[in-house]
């Protein structure tokens, strides 16, 4: 197949799918309003107009649409709805495939009229749209034309790379996270949160991995708690090293108020680590309270301080929820059946 994508290039998961269809041996261009180069592809990078922001998208608009039939693709796959997904409908090439990732369907619209108009607008033109989760999909139709299937493909966790890792201390008392730091990710919340965990256990460490536009606000925030010697930012880390990062955590917090899906959650527990995390939009789909770990309400310092300080002081638990974690990985989000149901959706689409 011969395979376009519209998709921020440097996006992790834009290049998991990209990397996977490349080793595959089908030819890959990307359309990416981000620079960056993925070995095997051909990225295409869109400049000019970046003081604007998202209207840049609509001054490209013509120009994508003709760059995209000039590749005269088999499938186009747009990555994220009010962006690129409305990009792919304004080409007028089919088969079209639009991929929710979260914030595109729970939140955009309903910033604006505009937004719910162009919401509309891409998912009517799209031949199939696929969502990470079942919440998320159900959130999406709302939107769509009557009768319409949004099919629910995840991005799954490669589990022959995120495994437990030999020799860990189980008994160590770091809490971490690993994602960008952005506002959405309630970690202001976990900051407030931690204060209160090291009154009681002042062995306690916090392990903020990754970077973002919140980075320097937290910094302050944690340095008014009193928490400068016991939370360390490690800045961005490659999701490559990400297991090694993981490995240093014995509970992984995910506090978030917006959270389409939450990848993030799945590769903790796919090392085994138990998650407390926010019940809040898709996170539900991938952490089984009571089992793989435990929910809270968002913005809750106290019970999330609470969740974290049970599990902390309970090992025997940590590791009953480590274990069911990857359990619950391995039957419902490993990498390799997700890849296959995608490449089976594109076949269908294009009559293999």
């Amino acid at each position: 197949m011969r395979l376009c994508y519209l998709a921020d290039a440097p996006y992790i998961h834009t290049r998991r799918w990209v990397d996977h269809f490349v080793a595959r041996g089908h030819e890959v261009d990307v359309i990416s309003f981000r620079p960056a180069e993925i070995e095997g592809a051909r990225v295409h990078y869109v400049d000019g107009w970046e003081r604007l922001g998202k209207l840049r998208y609509l001054i490209h608009a013509g120009r994508v649409g003709r760059l995209v039939r000039s590749l005269a693709p088999d499938i186009v796959h747009a990555l994220h709805l009010t962006s690129y997904g409305f990009l792919a409908a304004r080409t007028g090439v089919h088969p079209c495939v639009i991929s929710v990732w979260g914030t595109d369907v729970l939140e955009a619209p309903t910033l604006t009229p505009f937004h719910r108009l162009i919401t509309r607008y891409a998912l009517a033109r799209a031949d199939r749209v696929t969502a990470t989760g079942m919440r998320l999909a159900e959130a999406t139709l709302r939107y769509m034309p009557p009768d319409v299937e949004v099919a629910v493909i995840p991005y799954g966790v490669d589990l022959d790379r995120f495994i437990p890792p030999e020799g860990k201390s189980h008994d160590g008392l770091v809490v971490g996270s690993v994602g960008r730091l952005s506002p959405e990710k309630g970690l202001r919340y976990l900051l407030r949160a931690m204060a209160q965990i090291t009154r009681q256990e002042p062995n306690a460490r916090l392990l903020l991995a990754g970077d973002g536009p919140e980075r320097r606000s937290l910094e302050r925030l944690a340095a008014r708690l009193g928490l400068v010697d016991r939370v360390e930012f490690t800045g961005e880390v490659p999701h490559d090293h990400v297991p090694q990062t993981l490995a240093r955590m014995n509970v992984f917090a995910m506090p978030s108020t917006w959270e389409g899906f939450g990848v993030a959650a799945l590769e903790a527990a796919a090392v085994e680590l138990p998650v407390v995390a926010s019940n809040v939009h898709g996170i539900p789909d991938v952490v089984e309270d009571g089992v793989t770990g435990i929910l809270v309400p968002p913005k809750d310092v106290a019970a999330l301080s609470q969740a974290i300080l049970r599990l902390l002081r309970d090992l025997a638990e940590r590791r009953r929820m480590g274990r069911a974690g990857r359990e619950f990985v391995a039957a419902r989000y490993s990498w390799a059946d997700n890849a296959r149901r995608m490449e089976a959706l594109y076949n269908s689409l294009i009559g293999l």
